[in-house]
């Protein structure tokens, strides 16, 4: 009898074993993550379905999916992307890279191909703004959207604000009644949190009082790892700016600085064909 329940102890501990070393052992040996390839983006970015006030993005498995082989295989892939890709791996991509982790589309994505901007929650620098949903100050407008964590991001995206990349950026004058600028500083953790308040009389400063109301404080953990790689968000140190239409589709995107004339026009380009593409008031 005694070796009968030795034999079942080690069964199972053997099917344990088994589980663990299934699910951990890809995530151990992603040591050293793939070299960072910058290519031009071809394919629209974006997600499948608008966002609303009730959406949740997923972070990972619930306890059923442990026992699917499938959700767990796909689960392991995608923590052993999350922990190859380090903050020091952000550090290294953007100094390699000088910011610009992809090239962008020549030319817009069509509407009909097009696919959408995620929900997120923030709180505008302005005094007096509570938490908002920001896609609901996007909804109906053009927005030019840039979305930094820092100052270096901050600033290496007002070069498509500039003309040649020179000069004092134009953040307001191309704005209209349908036509708007939304800026997105990301909050990655508490003590960023902490800094930004006791910063925030310098930011406002810094911004116009329209610029103000726009200028969003949002955690980055509302997006998982995951759907940051679908928004190809996922490099902190660099600033992106996404243009958005009315129906909260992204149309174009870039990261980084302005590697090109033609890049700054691509954009603005966009900007002009979606205000065509909207019906006269």
């Amino acid at each position: 009898m005694l070796q009968h329940a030795s034999k079942r102890s080690f069964s199972s501990c053997a099917a344990r074993n088994g589980f663990f070393n299934k699910f951990f052992q890809p995530i151990i040996s992603a040591s050293k993550p793939d070299e960072h390839q910058v290519e031009q983006l071809v394919k629209p970015v974006g997600l499948p379905k608008p966002p609303t006030a009730s959406t949740v993005y997923s972070r990972g498995n619930n306890f059923r999916d442990l026992f699917d082989d499938d959700k767990t295989q796909r689960r392991t892939e995608e923590l052993t992307l999350e922990l190859s890709k380090s903050g020091m791996y952000d550090m290294y991509t953007f100094r390699k890279t000088r910011g610009k982790m992809f090239l962008s589309p020549k030319s817009y994505w069509r509407a009909d191909k097009a696919l959408y901007f995620p929900h997120l929650v923030g709180t505008a620098v302005a005094p007096g703004s509570r938490r908002t949903n920001v896609e609901d100050m996007m909804r109906g407008k053009i927005s030019v959207v840039r979305v930094f964590g820092n100052r270096v991001g901050e600033d290496i995206s007002t070069e498509f604000f500039t003309k040649q990349g020179q000069g004092t950026p134009e953040f307001e004058s191309w704005q209209d009644v349908n036509t708007q600028l939304i800026e997105i500083s990301w909050i990655e953790n508490a003590l960023k949190s902490f800094v930004m308040k006791l910063s925030m009389w310098s930011l406002r400063n810094h911004l116009s009082a329209q610029r103000q109301s726009k200028y969003v404080l949002c955690e980055r953990k509302q997006l998982p790892f995951m759907i940051r790689e679908q928004l190809n968000l996922n490099n902190l140190y660099t600033g992106y700016v996404l243009v958005v239409d009315p129906q909260l589709r992204i149309r174009w995107m870039a990261s980084g600085g302005v590697r090109s004339p033609e890049e700054r026009d691509a954009l603005w380009n966009c900007v002009s064909h979606l205000k065509r593409e909207q019906p006269p008031t």
